[in-house]
């Protein structure tokens, strides 16, 4: 496909538009390498300069590498997520534009991870609801999220989140609940080989490994997760 020269929108635009609509659309894969100059000015019926400049700017919004000796890699650019922030993964992402669902991969009420209980203020005699799942992000997998949360005070958000929705709009509308705060203790680590085959990430791919508690209006815990996401798909921030 090539360029309109008798359009409003300059060449390298109309380039950098075309380019990512082949990312998007799955034509150009990420992990793989753009065909030459020579191949791209041919097929978009540009100069060089122009091209260079359309691959620029995609390589400065992460969409695009280059590296030394082989080319220009396809890559998947960082999301970004603002640690201070109490939305919850599905409307920050939605908002932005993304599509979000999650994949349930384990259930149960069961003995949870040491310290979980104290976390969540737990009596001896309380019900631990335990839910491990996949995030989706336009359909790729992002984070492993180990939801916790006590049956007694939350029970009906058990059913719309078994079936992938947020467990935030689940508290909102059964309970009238929003978090107030939340504390965050965030390490890097390697990943298991059950993460690098969920995450669809090589073992040598560092991970954000996030134990989350989240603080409702009576000062008491909603929820504990431990979030596991690979380093290269998303950006940190500590601005609100």
């Amino acid at each position: 496909m090539t360029v309109k020269y008798d359009n409003l929108t300059p060449l390298y635009d109309q380039v950098k538009r075309l380019i990512l609509g082949d990312l998007k659309t799955g034509h150009r894969r990420s992990g793989t390498y753009l065909p030459s100059e020579t191949e791209l000015c041919e097929h978009y019926g540009v100069s060089r300069i122009t091209l260079r400049r359309a691959v620029t700017e995609l390589c400065a919004e992460g969409y695009l590498r280059r590296v030394h000796g082989k080319g220009t890699l396809v890559t998947e650019p960082k999301l970004k997520q603002t640690l201070v922030s109490l939305t919850g993964f599905t409307e920050s992402l939605a908002s932005l534009g993304h599509s979000v669902s999650y994949r349930v991969l384990e259930k149960g009420s069961h003995a949870p991870p040491e310290g979980v209980m104290e976390r969540l203020q737990a009596t001896a005699d309380d019900d631990v609801v335990g839910i491990r799942r996949l995030l989706l992000v336009d359909g790729r997998p992002l984070t492993i999220e180990e939801l916790y949360f006590l049956r007694s005070r939350y029970e009906k958000a058990i059913d719309p989140v078994m079936k992938g929705g947020s467990f935030n709009e689940a508290l909102k509308t059964f309970y009238g609940e929003q978090p107030t705060a939340a504390e965050r203790t965030i390490n890097v680590d390697a990943p298991s080989p059950n993460e690098c085959e969920l995450l669809a990430c090589p073992p040598s791919q560092p991970v954000y490994r996030i134990e989350k508690l989240v603080i409702g209006r009576r000062k008491s815990p909603i929820s504990l997760s431990i979030l596991v996401t690979p380093s290269n798909r998303v950006t940190y921030s500590i601005s609100a």
